[in-house]
């Protein structure tokens, strides 16, 4: 014999989960696009570093043009960001790389923190390095280690 209890159900869960879920959708929401910022911040701040790596090295070479190279890095690879400008500029003993960038976010920032869109920038300046001359140095720095060993011997 089985005995059967009646449960009345109310509608209360379904009303406790919409309260619930006009907090937790948009906090989700604002997690993934914090997310997006994060990387797009990271991504222009390693193309920063690269491109001023490559000009740094190709410095003697003067077919580089390192803005348009910068561009061209960055194309298309960004998760929210737009009107992405890049500056750079090759000194005698340094180059810089800048970018600079407009995040948009979605919904209802405008009434909450007055602006609906953040600005990214990042950039680097590195010191020129000539690779003939490092190469120059190793090898130097080779037959002293050698001639070294030799004379132990």
């Amino acid at each position: 014999m089985t005995i059967q209890k009646n449960y009345v159900l109310s509608g209360s869960y379904t009303i406790e989960t919409s309260l619930l879920m006009g907090i937790l959708l948009p906090l989700l929401v604002g997690i993934i696009y914090m997310g997006f910022f994060l990387h797009d911040r990271s991504f222009l701040q390693c193309a920063a570093h690269e491109a001023a790596s490559c000009a740094s090295l190709h410095v003697d070479d003067t077919n580089i043009d390192v803005t348009t190279a910068a561009q061209k890095l960055i194309k298309g690879r960004t998760l929210g960001t737009h009107d992405i400008s890049a500056d750079s500029a090759v000194g005698t003993r340094q180059v810089r790389v800048a970018y600079k960038g407009t995040f948009s976010f979605p919904g209802l920032t405008v009434p909450f923190f007055g602006q609906s869109a953040s600005v990214i920038q990042s950039g680097i300046t590195l010191n020129l390095e000539r690779p003939s001359r490092r190469i120059q140095k190793i090898r130097g720095a080779s037959k002293v280690i050698n001639a070294l060993r030799r004379n132990r011997a």
